[in-house]
């Protein structure tokens, strides 16, 4: 086991560095001059401010100099200043993120219980009502893109029934006011209660979900009453739209799931030892069926801090998502490069998380 342990630490961070030297190079290529951006504003001729430009972001060193300055910089966490927003590029980055996190957590809050209920209620009910509605609209949501559908609740619900707003996470005016030190208490007892959680009952589905329960709670609690009334207000169709989707995908995934492991010879055996439906359902079909489930929480764990580029950019939504597509359409390169390795971050340590997950619960599958 800490073979497998410190395999996958190394393999990580071997990925990890190559994802930094990407990260400083492909910017660079979408520029013949990479402070062309900074040069917005600066005419052609004014050759000794563009060399001062230059100069003051280091663009006048050789390629591989500032590649190890790079380095230095990234390890340090000093990941520049963002010309657009006139600030450093952490605190940019780092006003997003609650936002990422209240849409998304809220949303696999939401679709992960719900899914998991219908999904395991139509794999018991197989070919009745429940299931071919499930079946359905899980067709019907698959021919639907969801942008087409953001945009048609925002039509009906923001213009034609005006009844909640179309764009925006809080009302013109108002501004998030983050408590940090409630957050960090908060979080840090909800952590504590969740190791007690686990300890005591060795469960890791649980312990997962109230690590995302805590990350949740934390984030409102340290919001303001009426600031977070006003932001649950303006989050209705976002959550809305992206939530029908969550809960159908879940439920087909988990019908599929259970549907495959009902006919194992351990289910069969279940039955004729006179047990339960329902504890054969939950206890063996359900828990054998957790595996798939796994990766596809894991993958959506990322999203939660990197945000929905097209939902936030229809509902003008101050993500992650929108930020990086504003940093990319402005050439503010150094803010791209720093939400690109975030994202990385977050994908490695979502992975890895997940792939230890996936060995407690089933120790024949190997640690990477």
């Amino acid at each position: 086991m800490k073979k497998r342990i410190i395999n996958t630490i190394i393999s990580n961070l071997i990925v990890l560095f190559i994802v930094i030297t990407l990260n400083f190079f492909l910017p660079r290529l979408i520029f013949d001059d990479p402070c062309t951006p900074y040069y917005i504003g600066v005419p052609e001729d004014a050759l000794l401010l563009r060399e001062q430009i230059r100069e003051e972001y280091g663009f006048n060193k050789p390629i591989i100099v500032q590649y190890f300055l790079y380095l230095g910089r990234v390890f340090s966490f000093d990941f520049g200043y963002s010309y657009q927003y006139k600030e450093s590029v952490l605190q940019v980055m780092f006003s997003r993120v609650p936002w990422s996190i209240f849409l998304n957590l809220t949303i696999l809050i939401i679709a992960v219980p719900l899914g998991i209920l219908i999904g395991s209620k139509c794999a018991k009910n197989r070919g009745k009502k429940l299931d071919s509605v499930i079946l359905k609209l899980n067709s019907l949501q698959t021919s639907i893109p969801t942008f087409w559908l953001a945009l048609l609740v925002v039509l009906l619900f923001a213009f034609i029934i005006p009844i909640f707003p179309y764009s925006g996470a809080m009302t013109p005016g108002y501004s998030l006011n983050v408590n940090w030190q409630v957050f960090l208490i908060v979080l840090g007892v909800m952590l504590v209660l969740t190791i007690i959680t686990y300890i005591i009952f060795k469960k890791f589905v649980l312990t997962l979900s109230l690590t995302l329960f805590s990350l949740y709670l934390a984030m409102v609690c340290s919001i303001p009453f009426a600031d977070t009334l006003d932001i649950i207000y303006h989050s209705v169709l976002p959550l809305f739209v992206v939530a029908i989707g969550s809960i159908l995908n879940y439920s087909l995934s988990v019908r599929n799931y259970m549907l495959g492991v009902c006919n194992e010879d351990y289910i069969e055996f279940a039955r004729a030892k006179g047990m339960p439906e329902n504890r054969i359902l939950y206890r063996h079909t359900f828990k054998n069926a957790l595996l798939p489930l796994v990766t596809s929480l894991g993958m959506n764990f990322v999203g939660i801090f990197s945000g929905s580029v097209l939902i936030e950019q229809i509902f003008s939504w101050p993500g992650m998502g929108e930020l990086l597509v504003e940093a990319n359409n402005t050439g503010d390169y150094q803010l791209a490069q720093a939400i690109l390795l975030f994202f990385a971050i977050i994908t490695i340590v979502a992975n890895t998380i997940t792939d230890f997950i996936y060995h407690k619960l089933d120790p024949r599958v190997g640690v990477r």
